[in-house]
């Protein structure tokens, strides 16, 4: 174990279990994991895809508007959702306006015809009156319950719901999981030693279990995602929380499902709740899992049906001509791995009216493509001749590139598996270039061999790389890839994207800048602001024109 993954899992345990460690008196190291596991890549059982596609969607399409149904029928409406899907996706959810907006995007699209909008749940229930077998009631006492009834709900094509949810809904209850666990882990080690057989071993998802309501399990209802959560040092608090036990337990889980799989969801819900995103992306890099975040994302089970297999991106022009004098910078938005952020949060920067007026790349997740394929259609239609997207980030899932597998035997192969995986998802989108979560040299060069059509690697989430100094940001790699490490980041706050690019390139021309944009920090408008107050000697470009202008400067002896 190297020490980095040593600090790094203590982390994961000293957050996310420090009140059992505090009682116990225990240590970090004390926690035996998992580990020297064999390397045994299965195939997935949907397909060739990273993250399952559903069929093809029907053409006439139930919009369940769920404005006004309790949180009961909320969760009952959406566990309907994930069974109809494995027939054919048949029911979106309106959960919010802009689902309505997408909903008709693809009809726009002609990837459905039309739609028919039901506002009851009983009358909903009352149109399948054959495919579910019952209810299950969750054990709303404990905390989690909910999550271990819909691990059994999936299996046993069973709807959530409370005793009267379930007689009005004419549903028989099979199976009722009140007071039957003392802990949650207790629990989710009844689930997976009574149901592993049926949950995939090649999907699972972090959960936050106050989200059951919002209606974005149906994709893992459909697919029998293992669905599990972690406390944290708040969380831990609640009922039949043990923080040691579960760590340990969603270890062994993560150690018996298969290499290079998706973890969906998002390990963090809050200050405190949870086990964090570095946490949580620590023990799911360990066992070859990559992060797919997307706790908010709703409707997958439709939206993946929709086949398109290949996007072209905005065909940019040639880069404007090299000036010795000039620095030029490449601005980069961060986390597009945040797969909910594309039905809203980046739009913003599409609809404002400063876009297109000078470059602008983004990172974005590559399986996008297979989740929500006509959403990525809208931005590669509504892009302009300055934009660019990248994959974002570490490769086709959010990892810690450097302690990826290490619990394998052979670990070099399970990142090999990973990177196949980045290549194959990249290439459909038009990716040229892909930024990592950090990775040292040595790491970087595997990255390069697996993904020979990249211009260059865009490394670093932000200027924490502990380098200082353009001349070691920006480089190039033995055989001739360029490096651009992150030179800014959001330490100064909104105004101090400027004040960082001219700190680390003092007197150094040219310069070539990984203009790393911190999409929570900086908005539309602090991006028009960035622009108009540039120096006159800065020149924006995207990464692709970066690269060709880094390597005119190299050709020249300018550049190292």
């Amino acid at each position: 174990m190297s020490g980095k993954l040593s600090r790094l899992l203590a982390g994961v345990l000293c957050t996310g279990v420090h009140v059992a460690l505090a009682a116990s008196e225990a240590q970090p190291s004390r926690l035996a994991l998992p580990e020297n596991l064999p390397f045994i890549p299965t195939a997935r059982p949907w397909g060739d895809t990273y993250v399952p596609k559903s069929k093809a969607p029907t053409r006439q399409i139930l919009a369940v508007d769920v404005e006004h149904f309790t949180s009961e029928e909320r969760i009952a409406a959406t566990c309907l959702q994930g069974l109809t899907s494995r027939d054919q996706p048949r029911i979106w959810i309106l959960r919010e306006p802009l689902d309505r907006t997408w909903l008709d995007w693809h009809k726009e699209k002609r990837y459905i015809d039309d739609y028919r909008v039901v506002t009851n749940c009983a009358a909903l229930f009352q149109m399948f009156p054959k495919i579910c077998r019952g209810a299950i009631i969750a054990d709303t006492n404990l905390y989690r319950g909910g999550l271990l009834a819909l691990d059994v709900a999936a299996c046993e094509d069973l709807i959530i719901a409370s005793p009267e949810l379930a007689e009005k809904l004419k549903l028989a209850v099979k199976m009722d999981l009140r007071g039957r666990f003392k802990t949650y882990a207790e629990g989710m080690r009844w689930v997976w030693t009574n149901y592993s057989d049926r949950l995939s071993h090649h999907l699972c998802k972090y959960m936050n279990p106050a989200l059951l309501d919002s209606c974005n399990f149906g994709y893992d209802y459909q697919w029998r995602s293992v669905v599990l959560w972690i406390v944290g040092p708040v969380d831990a608090r609640q009922a039949g929380a043990d923080p040691q036990a579960e760590v340990a337990l969603v270890a062994r889980i993560f150690s018996e499902m298969a290499p290079n799989t998706a973890v969906l969801g998002f390990p963090y819900g809050g200050e405190g709740i949870g086990l964090g995103e570095g946490g949580g992306v620590a023990l799911a890099s360990r066992y070859g899992k990559g992060l797919v975040c997307s706790d908010f994302l709703d409707n997958t089970c439709v939206m993946s049906g929709v086949r398109v297999d290949r996007l072209a991106q905005p065909q940019q022009p040639p880069p404007p001509p090299l000036n010795r004098q000039s620095i030029y910078i490449a601005l980069v938005m961060s986390d597009g791995d945040n797969e909910n952020a594309w039905l809203a949060f980046f739009k913003n920067y599409f609809d404002h009216p400063s876009f297109g007026s000078f470059p602008l790349a983004f990172g974005m997740g590559p399986p996008l493509r297979e989740l929500m394929p006509a959403v990525v259609e809208w931005y590669f239609e509504h892009g302009s001749p300055k934009t660019e997207f990248i994959a974002d980030v570490s490769g086709v899932a959010y990892i810690d590139p450097e302690n990826y597998g290490v619990a394998f035997a052979e670990r070099d192969r399970v990142l090999a598996g990973f990177l196949d995986w980045t290549a194959r998802s990249m290439q459909p989108l038009g990716m040229r270039t892909v930024r990592t979560v950090g990775g040292e040299d040595e790491l970087l060069v595997g990255y390069v061999k697996a993904l020979p059509f990249c211009h260059s690697i865009f490394a670093d989430m932000g200027r924490y790389s502990g380098r200082e100094g353009i001349g070691r940001l920006t480089y190039s790699l033995p055989g001739g890839t360029i490096v651009f490490r992150s030179v800014t980041s959001w330490r100064y706050g909104k105004t101090g994207f400027l004040r960082e690019v001219r700190e680390q390139v003092g007197s150094h021309r040219p310069a070539f800048i990984n203009g790393f944009v911190h999409c929570w920090t900086f908005a539309p408008e602090d991006l028009e602001r960035i622009y108009k107050e540039r120096d006159a000697d800065m020149v924006f470009v995207t990464p692709a024109q970066l690269a060709v202008l880094y390597r005119q400067a190299k050709d020249r002896g300018w550049a190292n």
